[in-house]
Formats: structure tokens, sequence, C-alpha cells
């Protein structure tokens, strides 16, 4: 029998800063929307940052900026819709604006607003968090009506810092008292010169979005394996764990780098508790985020697979 897997991921929650984070913890809608995550990426970014937000009764406007490189671009958000407020003619919203502390310096610092979070007084508890990634994301994946004026691509590439799984611990209670996230927070510089570090480290989890199959199966295959093996699918445990050593595999490849995990897999697709049991020939993962993620000369976007050949003994690109 010949098989071959392919297994898409998808970004249920959004890219997040550490900081921004470190807020969500403890929000409750998080545990619902990414309790299905069990890889994420630790990724590094010149931060985002509103300028010249306003609010009407209809709408959220304001620009999206990248200071370290001058990218500008606007946005208008309408306030009603699934997902935003969703309770039409609200007469007293709240606007809680979070100011980046690291950009004191500059001129303007109303202008400086890392997160907007939008109250309703008379629904306890109601919050919705919105961030610049937010917004981006929700943009491309269209799941809010909102429009862009400007150029979004540069925005939304990202250099990755480190690869890992939470499958067997909730991933939000994995990342906040994980050793390694803490000593890259020690170690790594920012990008931007005075830049809080945990403004520009960012988190990218990951859950599976949809998994497809391909068997050529013998008429001999049938006396070894009963009809219902033959058709079952790997446990997703399985999947993740062999997902974060076939990603951390290609981008440990690249010229004079070196990624913050401390085990690189070398010998994948060989290994134990990923996938190598389940005799795949072939083995394909991708992203289907508007991302894009680097790591020296190794680029990655949603137009790209890791293709594995487990004859061939390669991790590649495709």
């Amino acid at each position: 029998m010949r098989k071959t897997i392919q297994v898409e991921f998808k970004n249920p929650l959004g890219i997040f800063n550490l900081d921004d984070f470190s807020y969500l913890y403890n929000d409750k809608e998080l545990k619902r929307i990414a309790e299905d995550s069990s890889l994420y990426f630790i990724l590094q970014r010149p931060c985002l940052i509103f300028r010249n937000i306003k609010c009407s009764t209809k709408f959220l406007t304001g620009e999206i900026s990248q200071p370290l490189t001058g990218i500008n671009i606007k946005f208008q958000l309408p306030l009603y819709q699934k997902d935003v407020i969703e309770t039409e003619n609200i007469s007293n919203i709240e606007l809680q604006l979070c100011y980046n502390k690291s950009l004191k310096n500059e001129e303007n610092l109303n202008d400086f607003i890392d997160v907007i979070i939008i109250k309703i007084p008379e629904e306890k508890d109601f919050t919705k968090l919105i961030t610049p990634d937010r917004i981006l994301r929700s943009h491309y994946n269209k799941n809010w009506i909102v429009n862009i004026k400007g150029e979004t691509k540069k925005l939304l590439e990202f250099d990755v810092k480190y690869i890992g799984h939470s499958v067997k611990q909730f991933i939000a209670k994995r990342i906040e008292n994980h050793s390694n996230i803490q000593r890259i927070l020690t170690t790594s510089l920012p990008i931007q010169k005075g830049m809080q570090i945990s403004k520009e480290l960012c988190i990218c989890l990951l859950e599976i979005n949809d998994i497809l199959e391909a068997k050529t199966i013998s008429p001999n295959d049938y006396g070894s394996e009963n009809n219902s093996n033959l058709l079952k699918l790997p446990n997703e445990e399985s999947i993740y764990y062999d997902a974060e050593k076939a990603y951390i595999n290609f981008f440990s490849k690249s010229k004079n780098n070196l990624l913050e995990n401390k085990d690189l897999y070398a010998s994948y697709p060989k290994g134990t508790n990923g996938l190598f049991d389940e005799k795949y020939e072939n083995i394909i993962y991708n992203i289907q985020d508007e991302i894009t993620l680097k790591y020296g000369d190794k680029e990655l976007n949603n137009k790209n697979v890791i293709y594995v050949n487990r004859k061939l003994k390669t991790v590649e690109k495709k």
C-alpha cells in the first residue's frame, strides 16, 4: 500500500505579540477559540501600531503603521457586524486605548496605540480586543468587512525564532510557563532600537484545518489489515508531533542561522511519536493564512507547502 497525507493548518486566533497575549491569557474566549491548537511558532517582526484612531457611531477608522519601515496604511472598520458588535445602535460604546511605552519619546504619543479595547458598559461581559494584526487578518480571511488602503504584504512578514507543540497541555498555559520563551525574551535583541522585545516577539497558534489522504491499495493489503484500518486516519497528536519536526527540520537547514530550538531533528522523517510508523511515502504540510515566514534563506507563505519524501529523506518547499 502506498500512502500520501496532506495536512492544512490555520491560525484561529490571529497573531499577537507577547504583551497582548499576556492580556489574552485571562480572556475566557481564548480557550474556546484556541482549544484545538497544538502547534505554535514564536516569530519576530518590527512592531505595528495604530495611529489617528477615530470612532463614530458606525465606524472605527485610523491607520496601521510600522514605525521602523515607515509603512502606513489606512483602514475603516464598520462596528456593527458579526464578531465585532453584533447588537446594532449601541449608544455608549467605550474605547480604551493602550499605548506603546517604548515610543514615549516620540511626538504625539496618542498616535502610538498598541491595542484598542471596545467595551459596552451595559453588557458587562462584552470586551473586544482589536490589534493591528487582527484588522489585517480579518481583512484577508474576510471574517470582517474592513476597508484597507495601502500595501500590506511587508506588514505580514515574520522571522521565525522558535517552533513548538503543546499536545498534552492547553497551549496558552504551555506558552505562559515555557522556559524557552523566557530565554528568548531575555536573550533576543529588538529589531528596532529601544523597542521592548515583547512588542516584537509574536505568537502564531496553529490548528489542523483539513486532512487529505491518498492511498493505493492492492488486493494483498486486505490480508494484513481489516478494511476499517485501511481507511483510518492517524490521530491528531501524531500529526502535530510530526509537523513540529518537519518545520524545524526545514528552517534549521537555513544558511548561517540557528533556530532557538535545541533539538533540530536532523534524522527526520525518521523518528518516534510522529508519522514514521504510519509508513507514508509523502507528507505535505501547509499553512493557509496570509503570512510569510522567513528564516535566513528559507521562506514560506500560503502558496508553498512543506513536502516530505520519506524514501529520499528530504524536507523541501514546493
